[in-house]
C-alpha cells in the first residue's frame, strides 16, 4: 500500500464521520486596512499531488474543498445521523433495502436538479474506488433502482441494520452524472482556480442556499506543517487553522483556541502486531497494555489536552461503554510476563506524522524501561512513513493514529478479515467476522447497541491497538467569528 493509499484510508475516518460541536468561521474577516472582506480562508494539512476526487484526495485541505463542492446523502453527528442530500430514509424489515428521499429543492452548481439517477450513478463509481468502495461494499449497486427523480431504493447483499450511520455516513458523496472529476455539486461553492499544492480559491454556488454558505467566497490554503498553520492564523494570514500542536491552546495570543472535545478528536495508539512474535501472544499484549501510565502519556505528550484511552475507539460517543476504562498500571504483572515469555527488547517505530506520535513512543520507552523491557524508538521522516504499509504492517511494534468515530462504524473499519484499516491483524477470522456481521444485521437498536459494546470490551482487552490517549483536536480561530460544523478534523463549510 502506497503512502496515498494510507492517507486516503485514514480520510474514510474523517471525511464522514462527525458533524462535530460548532468550530468557528465567518465571511466578515479583515483586510490590512480594516475593512471587512467576503471571503474565509482555511489552512489545513495538505500537499501536492492530489486532485478533487475522493480518489485522489487525502488530506485535509483537498477533503475540505471537497465538502465545499459536493454534499452527501448523510454525515453522522454527535447525537445521530445528520441529512444533507437525503430528506428521509427508510429500511424494510430486514434491513435489506433502504429507501432513501432526497430533497425537492438539492440542485447542482449548474442549475440542474439533483437526482436519483445521480445518486445512482455515484454509488457505482465509489463502488469502483479500492478504498471507498470497501464502505459500501454491501449494497447491490446493479440491483438498486431509481423509484421516482427523487426517490432511490438501495438493495443490500446482507442486512445493515446500521446502514445509515456505518455506510452512508461514511462514504455517500453524490456528484453530477456519478462524474467527482466534472467538479459539479450541490455543495455551497464552485472552484474557481487552484491545486492541492498552492490551495483554491472557491467562489459562491448560486444555487445553494444563500442563508448556509458560510461566505460568498472561500479560500484554502495547503499547509502541511502545523507550526506553519499557527504562525498563520496567529498573523492574521489566515481565519481559521485546522489541527494544530498541542501547544497551541497555551500559545496563541492574537488568534484564539477552540478545542472541541472527545468528538472531535484522534486516537493516538502503538500497534501490537498479532500477526508476528511477540504480540501474537495475547498475554504479551495484555502485558504491554498493562504497563502503560497513561495519564501520563497525555500530560506530557498532549500537553494535557486530552484524555486516557482504554483500547477501544469511540471515547465520547453514545455508543462508547461507559464503564469502559483506562487499564490500571501493574509493573508487577507486566515485568512477570515479560520475563516468562522472554520479552527483554522491542524496537518502537514511529514518525511524528501527527503530534504526539514521537513524544509519545519515547515516553513509553522510559515506561517500558520500568518493566524490564529495553525499547529502541525508531524514529522516521514522517513524509515517507506510510510509503510501504505492507512492510510497515510486518513490524512488531509501531505508532500510529486514528479520527474518533462511534463504535458501531469504527469496529468494521478496525477490525476483522474485511476491514479497511486493520493494522494488527487482530479478528481476522471467521469468528469475529461473525459476531461483526450479527451486530450489524440486528435490527433492534438496543440489543445492537449491547451487541457492539460486547465486541467493544473484548476488542478492548484482547485487540492489537493499544490506544493510549485521544487528542483533542486544536484549531485557532480570528476572535469573534461565527460558527460552522467541523467534520472531525475537516471544516464542513456550511451554516447548518
Amino acid at each position: 500500500m502506497l503512502r496515498k493509499d494510507f492517507l486516503r484510508l485514514l480520510a474514510a475516518a474523517a471525511t464522514t464521520a462527525v458533524v462535530a460541536p460548532t468550530v468557528v468561521a465567518c465571511s466578515t474577516t479583515n483586510n490590512p486596512d480594516g475593512q471587512p472582506t467576503d471571503t474565509l480562508r482555511i489552512a489545513a494539512f495538505g500537499g501536492p499531488g492530489e486532485g478533487l476526487t475522493p480518489a485522489e484526495a487525502a488530506s485535509t485541505a483537498t477533503w475540505t474543498v471537497l465538502y465545499a463542492i459536493f454534499e452527501s446523502l448523510v454525515i453522522a453527528g454527535d447525537s445521530g445521523p445528520v441529512m444533507q442530500l437525503a430528506s428521509d430514509i427508510t429500511a424494510n424489515d430486514d434491513a435489506t433495502a433502504w429507501t432513501v428521499r432526497l430533497r425537492d429543492d438539492a440542485k447542482f452548481s449548474d442549475g440542474s436538479p439533483v437526482t436519483a439517477d445521480d445518486v445512482l450513478k455515484s454509488f457505482r463509481s465509489t463502488a469502483q474506488d479500492p478504498m471507498k468502495g470497501m464502505v459500501i461494499a454491501d449494497i447491490d449497486v446493479e440491483k438498486s433502482a431509481a423509484l421516482d427523480p427523487h426517490t432511490v431504493e438501495f438493495q443490500l447483499k446482507a442486512p445493515r441494520a446500521d446502514f445509515i450511520a456505518a455506510v452512508l455516513g461514511i462514504s455517500s458523496l453524490v456528484f453530477k452524472g456519478g462524474d467527482a472529476a466534472q467538479g459539479i455539486g450541490s455543495g455551497p461553492y464552485v472552484v474557481e482556480s487552484g491545486d492541492s499544492s498552492q490551495g483554491w480559491m472557491l467562489t459562491a454556488n448560486e444555487h445553494f442556499p444563500s442563508d448556509r454558505r458560510i461566505s460568498n467566497k472561500l479560500e484554502v490554503q495547503s499547509i502541511a506543517d502545523a507550526a506553519a498553520r499557527l504562525r498563520a492564523v496567529e498573523s492574521g494570514a489566515v481565519d481559521l487553522a485546522m489541527d494544530l500542536p498541542a501547544t497551541a491552546a497555551r500559545s496563541l495570543k492574537t488568534a484564539e483556541a477552540w478545542i472541541p472535545g472527545p468528538a472531535d478528536s484522534k486516537a493516538l495508539l502503538f500497534v501490537l502486531n498479532t500477526k508476528v512474535p511477540p504480540f501474537d501472544d495475547a498475554d504479551v499484549r495484555r502485558a504491554a497494555k498493562l504497563v502503560l501510565d497513561r495519564q501520563a502519556l497525555v500530560n506530557q505528550a498532549l500537553d494535557g489536552v486530552g484524555e486516557p484511552g482504554a483500547d477501544a475507539p469511540g471515547l465520547g460517543f453514545d455508543d462508547y461503554p461507559a464503564e469502559l476504562k483506562a487499564p490500571e498500571r501493574n509493573l508487577d504483572e507486566a515485568r512477570r510476563i515479560f520475563a516468562e515469555k522472554g520479552v527483554t527488547t522491542l524496537t518502537l517505530t514511529t514518525a511524528d506524522f501527527s503530534p504526539g506520535m514521537n513524544d509519545g513512543a519515547d515516553i513509553a520507552a522510559q515506561q517500558f524501561a520500568e518493566a524490564g523491557v529495553k525499547v529502541t524508538v525508531d524514529k522516521r521522516d514522517p513524509t515517507t512513513y506510510f510509503a510501504d504499509m505492507a512492510a510497515l504492517t510486518q513490524l512488531p511494534l509501531f505508532a500510529s493514529y486514528l479520527v474518533n468515530r462511534p463504535v458501531e462504524s469504527a469496529l468494521p473499519f478496525l477490525t476483522g478479515s474485511q476491514a479497511m484499516f486493520n493494522l494488527s491483524g487482530f479478528g481476522a477470522n471467521p469468528q469475529w467476522d461473525g459476531k461483526l456481521r450479527a451486530a450489524q444485521a440486528e435490527t433492534d437498536a438496543d440489543k445492537r447497541r449491547d451487541m457492539i459494546q460486547e465486541l467493544a470490551r473484548e476488542y478492548a482487552e484482547t485487540g492489537g491497538d493499544l490506544l493510549w490517549g485521544y487528542a483533542n483536536e486544536i484549531h485557532g480561530r480570528t476572535k469573534g467569528l461565527a460558527d460552522m460544523p467541523v467534520s472531525q478534523s475537516v471544516p464542513v463549510p456550511t451554516t447548518k
